[in-house]
């Protein structure tokens, strides 16, 4: 499957305000934001060659060594990692957090992950939380995502993500966008920006991100073998 972001358009008596003003308390909680890690917010490098801290995917071996925005980390175990953040990062996280409660759910080893996102939110103030392996289901050596690590309540909960095997439990609360490993030109997380800001304000995400999106549909074959639905 193709996954890419594209960019969609955004979609008074008294009594009239009052019953606006109900809808609003009714939908006052935030929308969850759930954004993966690898080849969605970065691409890593790890430098002894040796992986197993990541899901195992294919990627390419011959990035440039010189991409502008990027940081090492050294694992507790002392493995080091060069990491590539994607284009508009920071700026995407800042605004995102403003708006939506932020989450990474990466199906990384915490050893490997955490060290990563300490460097992302320095502070600890844009991520409400931080999901890792152990909160991911595995069949036939696929890791998948289920959202209710998240929330129970799905309908205000969106998984962004460059694997379409992670939103086999959920297809309906996901976008996809490509993978990224260095290209400087990357204008995703901007697309993406313009998408979930038009979610902002919907009852239930998920309509509108099927209609946008139709992942159950294109998955439906995947999910029958590994789901068991």
């Amino acid at each position: 499957m193709s996954a890419t972001v594209a960019q969609y358009p955004m979609a008074a008596s008294l009594g009239a305000l009052r019953k606006a003003a109900a809808v609003s308390d009714a939908s006052a909680e935030r929308i969850a934001l759930v954004l993966d890690m690898d080849e969605c917010l970065v691409h890593t490098k790890i430098l002894s060659g040796k992986d197993g801290y990541r899901q195992d995917e294919e990627r390419p071996t011959d990035t440039v060594d010189a991409y502008p925005e990027s940081f090492e980390v050294v694992m507790d175990d002392g493995e080091r990692v060069i990491v590539n953040k994607r284009p508009g990062l920071d700026a995407f996280l800042k605004e995102a957090a403003a708006h939506f409660d932020l989450y990474v759910f990466t199906a990384g080893l915490e050893i490997y992950g955490r060290p990563i996102l300490d460097v992302l939110d320095p502070t600890n103030t844009l991520f409400k939380g931080r999901f890792f392996r152990t909160s991911c289901t595995q069949k036939r050596g696929f890791f998948m995502k289920d959202l209710r690590s998240i929330r129970a309540d799905l309908s205000k909960v969106v998984l962004v993500d460059n694997n379409p095997v992670s939103f086999l439990p959920q297809p309906s609360n996901g976008i996809p966008v490509p993978s990224f490993y260095d290209d400087v030109h990357d204008k995703t997380l901007e697309s993406l920006t313009k998408v979930v800001m038009t979610l902002r304000n919907v009852t239930d995400v998920r309509p509108r991100l099927h209609q946008l999106f139709r992942l159950a549909d294109l998955l439906a074959e995947h999910r029958k073998m590994l789901w068991c639905i």
